[in-house]
């Protein structure tokens, strides 16, 4: 056979050529190397997220980002900042920094998002690309408004018979206070996740005001104060003034126990809690009280103070919780206003315990049967702010 050379039309040529003789250009896929985490401090001023594309590109291939709001907000926290970044032929790598507000106040952890979007050249995998900028928080100092609601410091025809101001920086005055330490029973009673300490970092008097703080440093602590062998009393009117701590999990309290628990246990030594609030719930408090012949027969009797307005929460300014208590007669109040009455008719049948001595107890408990666990909202650290303490008879 006869070898001939085949021989083409140039038609033919440019078409196969135009049709697949080179290569498409992938797109390029940008994505965040990482998130962010650090204290803040001056060594971490500037959070650095790197972005990254799959490969090297013959030409240039861009994406533009823009910080939003989580739980840190810009001009507070850190410097909001937008922009688009363009990778030259050859880059696979770019970043993208923002600037962080150092002060020297104790708050909650926070953070910010850096999100990517409109991509030319590319894609975002399910179209979306963000890194988390956490901001943590190694602070001591506390700044803290006086803004809010006040009581007076006399009553017509009673005198003040007992309280604390918190003028003394440090711990607490071990003369007016002591502590319940530990995990207790079962998280005492309530399947409470925290440990309570006295040490520094859960509790201290600083600018006149006690504070207890509610941490989760990898393992959950707070404090538990209370007048127990120190101060116990028999009727009168009681004004706590306070800012609260609030976020899911969170359980602030505000109460008093009857001085005979040791020798007839609770319920029956009747339990009065001037103030609960679960942190899910921030601009509603509790007022409730517990009686009964044994835990098998508890008894309660408890009403939700009348709501702030939104946005306001109990932790954006002070609020006074307030006891009138009298021989068969209990009466709660928030800010002076009275919103709920507990006499011997609201006993069910059972005995009434309440007019015998009771002690005070300040805390914030961490989990629990009502509260509920916290979860990745918590505001860590939170802290109770209690500004004064006043009993008159």
């Amino acid at each position: 056979m006869t070898l001939r050379p085949l021989i083409f039309p140039v038609a033919s040529i440019l078409l196969f050529s135009a049709c697949g003789g080179g290569e498409e250009p992938t797109p390029a896929e940008f994505r965040f190397s990482n998130d962010r985490t650090a204290f803040e401090n001056e060594a971490n001023s500037v959070f650095s997220f790197d972005v990254r594309i799959d490969e090297a590109k013959t030409e240039e291939v861009r994406v533009q980002y823009a910080t939003v709001d989580g739980s840190a907000t810009a001009g507070e926290d850190y410097l909001a900042t937008s922009g688009t970044l363009a990778f030259a032929p050859g880059e696979t790598k770019k970043s993208i920094e923002v600037e962080i507000i150092v002060d020297e106040w104790l708050e909650p952890d926070e953070n910010f998002i850096v999100s990517l979007s409109a991509p030319e050249g590319g894609y975002l995998r399910d179209n979306i690309q963000e890194a988390v900028g956490t901001i943590r928080n190694d602070d001591t100092s506390i700044q803290i408004s006086d803004a809010g609601y006040s009581t007076p410091d006399t009553y017509p025809g009673m005198t003040l018979v007992w309280g604390d101001e918190f003028d003394t920086p440090g711990a607490p005055d071990p003369s007016k206070w002591t502590y319940d330490l530990g995990n207790g029973n079962w998280g005492w009673g309530n399947n409470e996740l925290q440990n309570y300490t006295n040490s520094p970092e859960n509790v201290k008097v600083q600018d006149g005001r006690c504070y207890i703080f509610a941490r989760n440093d990898g393992g959950y602590t707070s404090a538990r104060l209370k007048t127990q062998g120190i101060y116990d009393f028999q009727f009168g009117r009681v004004d706590i003034r306070a800012i609260l701590p609030i976020g899911q999990g969170i359980w602030p309290a505000l109460w008093m126990l009857g001085s005979d628990i040791d020798q007839v246990g609770w319920p029956a030594c009747g339990e009065i809690d001037i103030m609960e609030l679960v942190g899910h719930q921030p601009r509603l408090v509790h007022g409730t009280v517990h009686w009964g012949p044994n835990n098998a027969e508890r008894q309660y009797n408890g009403v939700i103070a009348p709501a702030l307005e939104f946005p306001e929460t109990f932790a954006d300014e002070f609020h006074v919780f307030s006891l009138e208590w009298q021989e068969d007669e209990i009466k709660l109040f928030l800010d002076d206003q009275h919103y709920h009455t507990i006499t011997p008719l609201n006993m069910n049948g059972y005995e009434y315990p309440f007019n015998d001595a009771f002690f005070f107890i300040m805390n914030v408990a961490i989990g629990g049967n009502w509260p509920g666990d916290p979860d990745e909202t918590t505001p860590f650290p939170g802290f109770m702010a209690v500004d004064y303490i006043r009993v008159f008879q």
